[in-house]
């Protein structure tokens, strides 16, 4: 009896000591392939870029292939999640460019965001489901439908009317409906895509190997810090504090729901505070 307590109290132990190690382990490896993508992407020359999104795919392909051998089924999930997630930003690197878009225009600005997005979740999606996950694994799924959509309607429709209501730019109702479906268009492609790459792909098997608190809170570390390279803020830090609140809420909401709906819903409210301001202080306005 001894010794089995002891074999208990020494994994206890160990277990207790890993978790820390891998969480910070795992928020490391995420944040450097969010980062590189994302927040400093904008700085580094083409030259550079590509072939490092792809020397990382390869990297990431080689440690799936070899991890499912060895039936590591969750850090196989997380190398294959990362593998898709460097391919998805290296084909929308490119894929902008076919279209011809006018990038000084509410439609030209909303379209490139489509376009971003339908290729991003396309890849993510499809990738998935063809390797044996299902789409509930990625949190598409109904989940506790009635919640979510009061919930997203809710907050989308608020974060509207603080948007009008409080915006140092005066918004015009002719602005509005010039551009409703721009900006409609814009926040609800952006709203899908972030929500399912930042948080649909990970929190679910992250929820494996952590208590879900710590899920939420990794991903909205690495949320909070994909967004540090924007422009449209003057305040950089507390842009991104706020980022980090709200990667918690949404977290939160796409655990609990059980579904993308909520979150998605929310986050594209949010972005209408960012996106009816910076339109209307260029003058964008046909």
């Amino acid at each position: 009896m001894p010794a089995i307590f002891d074999s208990y109290i020494k994994k206890y132990i160990e277990m207790k000591i890993n978790k820390p190690l891998s969480f910070f382990l795992i928020l490391f490896v995420v944040l450097a392939v969010f980062m590189f993508n994302i927040t400093f992407a904008g700085k580094i020359p083409g030259s550079i870029l590509i072939p490092v999104r792809i020397g990382l795919i390869v990297l990431f392909f080689t440690a799936w292939r070899l991890l499912r051998k060895k039936g590591k089924k969750h850090a196989e999930y997380l190398a294959f999640t990362l593998m898709l997630v460097n391919l998805a930003f290296l084909i929308i690197y490119y894929t902008i460019e076919l279209w011809n878009i006018n990038l000084e225009s509410p439609m030209g600005i909303a379209l490139a965001k489509l376009n971003d997005s339908f290729f991003i979740c396309l890849i993510l999606i499809i990738s998935f489901l063809f390797n044996g996950y299902k789409l509930k694994d990625i949190h598409l799924t109904r989940g506790r439908l009635g919640t979510g959509l009061i919930i997203g309607f809710f907050s989308f429709f608020l974060m509207g009317f603080l948007t009008l209501s409080t915006s140092a730019q005066p918004v015009e109702s002719t602005y509005l409906k010039r551009n409703m479906v721009w900006i409609l268009l814009f926040v609800l492609s952006n709203g899908f895509m972030e929500e399912l790459l930042f948080r649909g792909i990970f929190l679910k098997k992250l929820n494996n190997l952590f208590k879900p608190v710590w899920s939420i809170i990794l991903t909205a570390i690495v949320f909070a810090a994909s967004h540090m390279q924007v422009t449209y803020t003057p305040d950089v830090l507390v842009f991104v504090g706020i980022c980090l609140i709200l990667g918690l809420i949404w977290g939160y909401l796409m655990h609990y729901t059980k579904s993308i709906i909520a979150s998605m819903l929310f986050h594209a409210g949010a972005d209408l505070m960012i996106i009816i301001p910076i339109y209307s202080s260029l003058g964008i306005n046909v």
